[in-house]
């Protein structure tokens, strides 16, 4: 099994950034899916453990819901990894990837993929040099200011300053 390659997930988040012009927090994760030819659907699922799921041939993403909008935008940035940085194993075994089943985000994963597209989610929605601007605030109003959970605020700031918020 390969290790995650975070510093190509790193380069990638870097270069949608750029590409999208994000400047100021919120990310409008919605918005960039879309710039990269995807549709997201609400949609309610039948397992309360699915957060969401990418179709490749539809290019569609389908987010739960019932989820609150930090989650759904989470979702939106994972699957949205998994299009941009794993399009070959996507077409290998598209429903090996296509399911975003509920894990908590810091949780250890044997699978590199799934490891890099969470990493690219938190890196997308709260990137460094924004982040950098708010390190000092309460981890629940950086969470605001970002419109993500506060987990992964918590996530972004042990990555980037080795630290819980």
């Amino acid at each position: 099994m390969n290790p995650p390659d975070y510093k190509r997930v790193l380069q990638r988040v870097e270069q949608i950034l750029g590409e999208n012009y994000v400047i100021s927090p919120p990310v409008k994760i919605e918005d960039i899916a879309a710039n990269y030819g995807l549709t997201i659907v609400e949609a309610d699922f039948e397992r309360n453990d699915v957060a969401g799921l990418i179709d490749p041939a539809e290019k569609k993403i389908y987010v739960n819901k019932n989820d609150s909008d930090t989650r759904q935008a989470f979702t939106i940035a994972h699957e949205l990894g998994h299009w941009l940085l794993h399009q070959d194993q996507l077409s290998k075994d598209p429903t090996k990837y296509a399911v975003l089943y509920r894990k908590p985000l810091g949780q250890p994963s044997e699978d590199h993929i799934e490891t890099e597209a969470n990493f690219f989610a938190a890196n997308l929605l709260v990137p460094r040099n924004l982040l950098e601007k708010y390190k000092g605030e309460n981890p629940n109003t950086i969470a605001k200011i970002f419109g993500v959970s506060p987990e992964v605020v918590g996530y972004r700031m042990r990555n980037e300053y080795g630290k819980r918020s």
